[in-house]
């Protein structure tokens, strides 16, 4: 039996988001339009705005409608939009119209992770109990999707009957994302495990081992790097996320955030989506780990996730970050990334 993510087992941070959809938008209305229908229409609509948090006129019952982000002034609908990476006008997209600062064109192709050693967890007195001891670890060579596995690439192996589709075919903002050409290269969602190991196997690869998708973000020893891009704090030029600073409140298109790739060219390995990986979960796993190509578990009843989402704070987008949810799980911040075979 399939389940949506309810639960967190307290760890660097919660899936990050309530269940909430928007209504259906009726033909040609622009996205977002909908919801401040059905606010403006709603009971109260029209008293005053003392659930305004951010005081510029929108929020849940404002006459002007709800807002997309009421912890920032400078966001609601109407706003002009910035090349800043963020959603400044509600209508769940991003820097849209504003050809100075054009999302990089899509590169397909995966990255190399060379064979090595790398620090993998925290060090004493940061970050949750289960990301110590920090320990180093020997990873074999590995190439690993550039970005998150799309809808585009999903569908492909819907097509060919060897996936099925997500639970879900919405988004948290958008009442159409999966099979709508606009999000075509924006990631999957509301796929469990199984859908994602079917997926990668599909692609000829698999999910990658949490030590991968770590060495991957973090980069060979000595670094201590906390995100993938380094130590500076999270923005949203490198990684879309949530929190006072949140960027869209969903999904965005892969690789728009150059400024937040690895040292191996990785594209959103910090937030975006939560990330599935192959291993089991324990919490007390990394004291007795192996120390060249660790596998995790042999056996456990949650999977773990990494990299944060767009719900999800800074500390959540620390390379460091584990996650742990059932296998059956999926919700609307989750996809994942495959690995493959290193070439000869």
């Amino acid at each position: 039996m399939r389940t949506s993510i309810t639960f967190s087992l307290g760890l660097c941070a919660a899936v990050g988001a309530l269940w909430a959809f928007a209504p259906t938008p009726r033909a040609g209305e622009k996205p977002g339009a909908a919801r401040a229908r059905a606010a403006s229409a709603a009971p109260g609509a029209a008293a005053s705005c003392a659930s305004d948090q951010d005081g510029d006129g929108y929020g849940p019952g404002c006459a002007k409608g709800p807002d997309c982000n009421d912890r920032d002034a400078a966001v609601h609908p109407g706003r002009p939009e910035q090349c800043n990476g963020r959603d400044d006008n509600c209508d769940t997209l991003v820097d849209e119209g504003l050809a100075s600062c054009a999302a990089p064109t899509i590169d397909r192709r995966s990255v190399s992770v060379p064979a090595g050693a790398f620090l993998m967890g925290s060090p004493a007195g940061v970050g949750a109990p289960d990301e110590r001891p920090e320990h180093r670890v020997v990873v074999s060579g590995l190439r690993l999707d550039r970005h998150e596995v799309t809808n585009r690439r999903y569908e492909a192996c819907v097509a060919a009957k060897q996936c099925t589709r997500p639970a879900l075919l919405g988004s948290h903002r958008r009442a159409e994302y999966y099979g709508d050409p606009r999000f075509a290269d924006y990631p999957v969602i509301f796929v469990d495990w199984h859908q994602a190991q079917a997926f990668c196997r599909f692609a000829g690869g698999r999910l990658p081992t949490e030590a991968e998708w770590e060495k991957a973000a973090r980069g060979p020893a000595p670094s201590k790097r906390v995100y993938p891009w380094g130590d500076s704090a999270p923005d949203c030029l490198k990684a879309n996320h949530g929190g006072p600073g949140s960027c869209v409140g969903d999904t965005d298109r892969v690789g728009r955030r150059p400024a937040g790739a690895s040292l191996y060219g990785a594209h959103d390995l910090a937030g975006n989506v939560w990330e599935w990986t192959a291993d089991w979960y324990a919490a007390g796993y990394y004291a007795t780990s192996d120390t060249k190509d660790p596998q995790g578990p042999a056996s456990g009843r949650l999977k773990v996730m990494r990299g944060g989402c767009w719900a999800a704070g800074a500390d959540s987008l620390r390379v460091s970050c584990r996650k742990a949810e059932l296998p059956s799980s999926w919700a609307y911040n989750v996809g994942f990334r495959c690995a493959y075979p290193e070439r000869s």
